[in-house]
């Protein structure tokens, strides 16, 4: 061995020493403090998933896709609780017909019932309107969306109609306000 290879040997041996310790007292901390918060700890969901995102199919054709932060999952009930949620309709040929954005909902995995909750949009794909309203239910068995709640629908040119509910089938050929007030105002 030449000098510097010894001179070397002393160093390795010391840095590696230092890195055990610092190991050591790395694992001696604090190990009382949870994982997660009590609102986690005491949440009676059987899985919660995060940065979920599905689909859902009939006859083996996509007719939306779900995206949630959050996903609380309950295998018994077969639902899902969303957080800050985001639905996408698709039609026949695979084209998005509609989005449904809201900051919370409910989907029933066995029907596929969906709802959404909280400052929820509506965007049309086909003609570029919004309709806003506190909550949106989807029922596909009957290819309906609808909301028994204030309803504001915005066009493309802004023309606003508001009422007191909504209704339209899939195609979004038939949307129906109820008992519209104020006419039709445009926005600037």
């Amino acid at each position: 061995m030449t000098t510097g290879q010894r001179a070397e040997r002393p160093v390795t041996a010391f840095a590696v020493a230092v890195l055990a310790v610092v190991s050591v007292a790395a694992c001696g901390g604090d190990m009382d403090i949870p994982v997660a918060t009590e609102e986690l700890q005491n949440m009676s969901a059987d899985y919660v998933a995060y940065g979920m995102t599905t689909y859902v199919t009939a006859h083996g054709v996509r007719e939306a896709q779900i995206e949630a932060d959050t996903a609380f999952i309950f295998e018994s009930e077969s639902t899902a609780e969303l957080r800050q949620m985001t639905l996408v309709f698709y039609d026949e040929m695979g084209n998005e017909r509609a989005t449904v954005t809201g900051v919370e909902g409910d989907w029933n995995q066995e029907t596929n019932r969906m709802v959404a909750r909280g400052d929820v949009v509506l965007f049309v794909h086909t003609d570029s309107s919004t309709i806003e309203s506190p909550e949106i239910y989807y029922e596909p068995d009957i290819d309906r969306i609808w909301s028994d709640s204030t309803t504001v629908r915005t066009m493309k040119d802004g023309s606003v109609t508001s009422g007191t509910a909504f209704e339209s089938d899939m195609s979004f050929e038939n949307i129906v306000i109820q008992n519209m007030r104020g006419g039709v105002r445009r926005v600037f």
